[in-house]
């Protein structure tokens, strides 16, 4: 069994004859044969080196890459590969070592062509873990989010009647305005709520509900979108039917 059968078996380049002849050499062992992993493993190697003639490159890709499972092997061999070019094209220090030692690239390499896929994936993943580990520690957590925060209640009054309004002076780190609207005596049942705000120009968006409870509904502002002036917040109780019902009022604030 040589090398060079072996490839074209992978390849499908054996007649129909010697395709059965090669596979029962091969079922007649005990276990699959070491040396046509090898030889799998090399002629990926060569593939992705560009290494391959153009009639062997293009059977390599219509006949060797038809399962998903091969397809795999081809993509971490050329992750991986990747990572050892890229270790090679780095600078790196000048160390002065006895000639007949192999470089450590070189000790990657030979180690990884001795050993199976199987194998190859574990140490691949353990390097995955390895770096995602390293990221963790070098890259700071993000600080946690700042908020001003304010309580409301309903009003039926309108904003050109000067209605009763929270006021709130945004800090100049915070993110944004985290409002609790107290919710009416009277409110009709909802499965959820959706709030509107309007701004000192009359333009109305919705905004983030966060929490809600029997009392309350919670809801989240960007600073980004809260000029000085006065705003006003339109509750509506969203059914179980998901048809809405607005409910009478509005909450007013002014942002100072």
């Amino acid at each position: 069994m040589t090398d060079e059968r072996i490839i074209a078996y992978l390849l499908e380049e054996l007649p129909e004859d010697d395709l059965e002849r090669f596979e029962d050499e091969c079922f007649a062992q005990e276990s699959w044969p070491t040396q046509i992993d090898l030889v799998e493993e090399e002629l990926i190697d060569n593939y992705l080196r560009d290494e391959l003639t153009p009639e062997r490159r293009h059977r390599f890709e219509e006949n060797y890459l038809t399962t998903e499972a091969r397809q795999e092997r081809v993509s971490i061999a050329a992750g991986l590969l990747r990572h050892i070019d890229e270790y090679n094209a780095s600078p790196k220090p000048i160390v002065v070592v006895p000639p007949t030692e192999p470089t450590l690239a070189e000790s990657f390499r030979a180690f990884w062509r001795r050993k199976t896929w199987g194998l190859r994936g574990a140490t691949a993943f353990a390097i995955v873990v390895v770096i995602a580990g390293t990221l963790w520690l070098l890259i700071p957590a993000p600080s946690p989010r700042t908020f001003a925060t304010l309580t409301l209640t309903i009003s039926n009054s309108n904003r050109a009647e000067g209605a009763q309004a929270g006021k709130v002076k945004l800090p100049s780190n915070a993110e944004a305005l985290k409002v609790s609207l107290t919710l009416p005596q009277q409110s009709p049942p909802a499965e959820r709520y959706r709030v509107e705000l309007e701004n000192i120009n009359g333009e109305t968006k919705s905004v983030e509900v966060v929490e809600r409870d029997a009392q309350s509904v919670l809801v989240v502002i960007p600073a980004a979108q809260l000029e000085p002036g006065q705003y006003a917040l339109k509750l509506f109780a969203i059914k179980t039917d998901d048809t809405e019902q607005r409910i009478s009022g509005s909450y007013f604030f002014i942002v100072v």
